[in-house]
């Protein structure tokens, strides 16, 4: 088979035009799968998190073993704060906690049950805002923690955050007699 010179320059370009759009389809794709993947894992933490919150009695919510560090109630409250912070700063989107923490002494005041629907109304959030961001911005790269990460990873390092502060939570259960649930797996 005979190729010209002009056929084989037309299938050099066309090979490097298609290349690009091949990775994007790949990245498209893998993208969707983290959506996904990211998506499952997170409910599996909601129920989790919801498990152990729900172990503490209501008379504990204030218990610290040291005066320095958090309450118990704090450690789920930062984790709230924290990560909607995270994400709407830099996500560029609207923080659903602005008009409460405009109120003195909001997340102090709110009964057990009150945190564990705001702890919901969290979990959802996080989940909607993962599976509406779009592609070009989860691939955004973001300062954190002395280097880069693409957005996707951070919504992965705020999971990992929370689930440091969900184990200092089992260490408070253990102080104050309460046999933690087992854990509960992906």
């Amino acid at each position: 088979m005979k190729v010209s010179r002009k056929k084989a320059l037309q299938s050099l370009v066309t090979g490097f035009v298609a290349v690009p759009s091949l990775s994007q389809a790949n990245t498209n794709a893998e993208l969707s799968r983290f959506k996904e993947e990211f998506s499952e894992a997170w409910k599996s933490s909601k129920k989790y998190t919801l498990t152990i919150y729900n172990q503490m009695p209501e008379e504990k919510m204030e218990f610290k073993y040291t005066p320095e560090s958090f309450s118990w109630r704090t450690q789920f409250v930062h984790c709230i704060v924290f990560t909607t912070a995270q994400l709407c700063g830099r996500l560029n989107i609207l923080n659903p906690n602005e008009s409460k923490e405009k109120k003195q002494g909001y997340w102090k005041t709110l009964t057990k049950t009150e945190l564990e629907q705001e702890l919901i109304g969290f979990y959802d959030w996080v989940e909607k805002v993962v599976t509406e961001t779009h592609t070009e911005k989860l691939l955004q790269m973001e300062n954190y923690a002395g280097g880069q990460i693409p957005i996707w990873r951070l919504f992965c390092t705020l999971e990992n955050h929370i689930i440091h502060h969900r184990g200092q939570a089992i260490c408070y259960l253990r102080l104050n007699g309460v046999t933690p649930e087992g854990y509960i797996g992906w």
